[in-house]
């Protein structure tokens, strides 16, 4: 069984990678179906190289970066230790990298900018402009690895495995769809649903590779649920995943009694309630609803990281 490694580089001993690939997924502004009023979603994939041996990451960890510079605001209060602090991201690429080389580690990051009610921008966020902003051979500071709990099975396992997402929250599940129907690092049974919410259908990203990992595996079902395009068929309001859930309620309640995992991933941080609250109601349980979460996470089979 692996072992997932814990801060073995921190801020006072970083690790140093390098940028070898960026691409856009999302339109450019006013390109998308996105509307000029609502600003933009800009959000990448980012590759960096990064040895293996040295940086042993699992799939569901985070790694963290420093941007360079001093933090104006740290700056502004007098505070000694003015720098950046780090900021975490989740890993995108399963923990042998894509094609299982072990040279580089991936991210899904979306620009933390801020807007106004017409669309001019109001803030930009330091470490994910920093980051979507490098060019190829630019030189990246990490630390991590950091997180234990936001992972695969890390042996042989046998039920069914639901990744619910909104935004970049989809990121990990990048490398965990990989990773657990391509490089097989473990003996799996079941079926894999990733529930994927964004705004607008052009910002479902990834969806070329997902929906030829369902073509390719039968047992990989990829659902999406676009707020701002599409209706519930439960009251004509908004679709979110959380609806998908309910229309899920049987495999839902198959999954909660034999073994199955739930991840939640995405934001804003709360969102997850709204999902919890739909495996509640399809597991018809006699505990109240904490109880019921609280009893899923001790059993290992709830895992939530919302930001």
């Amino acid at each position: 069984m692996r072992t997932p490694q814990i801060n073995l580089f921190k801020k006072s001993n970083p690790i140093k990678a390098k940028l070898i690939r960026k691409e856009r997924l999302t339109p450019e502004k006013g390109k998308g179906k996105r509307p000029a009023n609502e600003g933009e979603s800009a959000i990448y994939r980012i590759t960096l190289s990064l040895d293996h041996s040295a940086y042993p990451y699992l799939i569901g960890q985070s790694a963290g970066v420093i941007p360079p510079g001093l933090d104006p605001v740290k700056v502004e209060k007098g505070l000694p230790d003015t720098t950046y602090a780090v900021r975490l991201y989740s890993i995108a690429s399963p923990s042998f990298s894509f094609g299982k080389t072990q040279d580089n580690i991936e991210f899904v990051i979306k620009r933390d900018d801020v807007y106004d009610e017409n669309g001019n921008l109001l803030h930009k966020g330091a470490c994910s402009n920093y980051i979507c902003d490098l060019k190829e051979g630019a030189e990246v500071i990490l630390t991590g690895p950091a997180g234990k709990k936001f992972l695969l099975p890390l042996s042989d396992y046998t039920g069914d495995l639901f990744f619910l997402a909104t935004g970049t929250g989809v990121a990990p599940y990048f490398g965990m769809v990989e990773e657990i129907l391509e490089h097989k690092l473990i003996q799996f049974k079941g079926n894999v649903y990733l529930i994927y919410g964004a705004p607008y259908s052009d910002e479902i990203v990834l969806r070329e590779y997902f929906e030829t990992m369902e073509k390719k595996h039968s047992n990989f079902k990829f659902i999406t649920a676009v707020s701002r395009e599409e209706k519930n068929s439960f009251d004509g309001g908004k679709l979110y995943i959380s609806h998908r859930v309910r229309e899920l309620a049987n495999e839902v309640s198959n999954a909660i009694s034999n073994n199955g995992r739930f991840y939640i991933c995405g934001g804003p941080k709360g969102m997850e309630k709204g999902v919890i609250e739909e495996m509640f109601k399809a597991a018809k349980s006699t505990l109240s609803y904490e109880e019921f979460k609280k009893d899923l996470e001790s059993k290992d089979q709830l895992f939530v990281e919302t930001y």
